[in-house]
């Protein structure tokens, strides 16, 4: 396997160092140090830090092309749905910077701006396909009227877990934790229209036990 190009090596080693650090906090100089390069490589490579986050931005904008076409088939439609709630809390995992950190950077940059309506569009369109599948598949015992906001109280939870947890100063800096986190809080919202059999065994398949035990209150994940 070829190795990654000085300018792909600078895009993964900024979106480590963003996520962890949250990007208001990360210096080029650092940056470069980590990498091991000269400062002025860097910025050859890109001439700003918001070049950087259009360059990552667009890596995200790619990756949730692969989730969006993740849909109910034929086959055990649980199953389809672990897989899509395991690349959103992937998703929201390797990009949370993006979603926490706007009160550091501002507005999206050029390559997501032109695209999150669409993505989040057709979010909307995909998890409404799924409620439907599990609810043709007696998991779901849901009145069509609900499931619209069943579908945004879902997308709200899990896009905005990262910057809730920056506001409210909680320990988001273990990753796993923040994204199982925010797909419990998915499952919760089903509420008794989820079938217990169905919700045990996608927390299972998720292995969202330890999420859901802190789940029940901000206290057991605060820092």
């Amino acid at each position: 396997m070829a190795k990654p190009n000085t300018r792909q090596r600078i895009i993964e080693s900024a979106l480590r160092l963003f996520n962890e650090k949250h990007f208001g906090n990360v210096t080029t100089a650092e940056l470069a140090a980590d990498l091991g390069i000269a400062e002025g490589n860097l910025w050859y490579h890109f001439k700003s830090k918001r070049a950087l986050l259009d360059a990552i931005a667009a890596r995200y904008v790619e990756y949730t092309r692969g989730r969006l076409a993740i849909e109910p088939g034929a086959g055990d439609v649980l199953e389809d749905y672990a897989r899509l709630l395991a690349a959103l809390s992937e998703e929201v995992r390797a990009f949370r910077f993006i979603f926490r950190d706007r009160a550091d950077f501002g507005e999206f940059p050029a390559s997501m701006a032109a695209a999150v309506g669409g993505i989040y569009e057709a979010s909307w369109a995909q998890m409404g396909r799924f409620f439907r599948a599990l609810k043709a598949a007696g998991h779901l015992d849901i009145p069509e009227a609900w499931i619209g906001p069943l579908v945004t109280n879902s997308i709200i939870v899990i896009r905005f877990a990262p910057e809730l947890f920056r506001e409210m100063r909680l320990a988001e800096e273990d990753a796993g934790r923040l994204s199982d986190w925010g797909i419990v809080q998915h499952l919760a919202c089903f509420g008794d229209w989820l079938r217990p059999e169905a919700r045990r065994w996608l927390i299972e398949r998720l292995d969202l036990g330890a999420a859901v035990a802190s789940a029940a209150g901000f206290a057991a994940v605060t820092a």
